[in-house]
């Protein structure tokens, strides 16, 4: 398959992501948007609506990376980068359509195969050398998608438990929810620690600041005050490791 070709079939399995994600809220797909089936399974991880913004940012990078990909269409990694970026793209649209019709068990399984993609893509990434042009529009968009799929795989297994109405063992859902937290949040510092990528963090830092939102002042405050050290302990890892990029620059 030629370089021209992948250009071409990246650009039109991003336009059907788009696609398939409007019409999921605007026919709605299966009779409910998104959000109202997100409804159907409360999970206490799951953060404040106005969040999913984050969507809007995801999609706009990513459509200026759809635009950027020509500058790297003879770079050695770029057939591989356009395989699993056209795999993402068939697990996103997927996943709206197994969500839609409460396939919950296939839902994790896709965003499973989802998540796998982007994890493949930051690494190649990561392996190959990158200008500051080609950081912010080739490399910047998959941070921001795998750090958000981080945090929606854990939120889409949470989903699950609540649809087969699993009680949460010997734990309370606050205490489960707190552990969830403290997974995304190790999760998320481990990628940006182990790769020195600060901005792996914002949208973490974004997801915590969410659920905090959501619960400060309820019955639920233990879980926003556990978002909230999360957020703290994140910043504070942000600015180390944006400090130690910086001087690295300079020197």
């Amino acid at each position: 398959m030629s370089n021209r070709t992948l250009i071409i079939l990246n650009i039109f399995s991003l336009v059907a992501v788009l696609i398939v994600n409007a019409l999921a809220n605007i026919l709605p797909i299966n009779g409910m948007n998104t959000g109202q089936i997100s409804d159907l399974y409360p999970s206490l991880f799951t953060p404040a609506g106005f969040t999913f913004s984050v969507w809007s940012v995801i999609y706009l990078s990513l459509i200026f990376f759809s635009i950027a990909q020509i500058k790297i269409k003879d770079k050695p990694y770029f057939k591989e980068l356009s395989l699993w970026f056209l795999l993402s793209c068939v697990a996103n649209t997927s996943w709206i359509l197994v969500w839609h019709h409460l396939f919950t068990v296939a839902s994790v399984v896709v965003m499973l195969v989802l998540l796998y993609s982007l994890t493949q893509i930051y690494r190649l990434l990561q392996r190959n050398s990158l200008n500051r042009k080609e950081w912010i529009l080739i490399l910047l968009p998959f941070i921001f998608y795998l750090s958000w799929i981080c945090v929606a795989t854990i939120a889409n297994v949470s989903t699950l438990l609540i649809s087969i109405n699993w009680g949460g063992g010997f734990l309370s859902p606050i205490y489960w929810t707190a552990i969830m937290i403290g997974i995304a949040a190790t999760l998320g510092l481990y990628i940006a620690v182990q790769f020195k990528e600060p901005a792996f963090l914002l949208v973490l830092m974004w997801a915590f600041f969410g659920i905090y939102s959501k619960w400060t002042g309820t019955e639920n405050n233990a879980i926003a005050y556990a978002a909230l050290v999360a957020i703290i302990v994140l910043v504070i890892v942000f600015a180390k490791l944006l400090l130690d990029k910086r001087k690295k620059i300079v020197l």
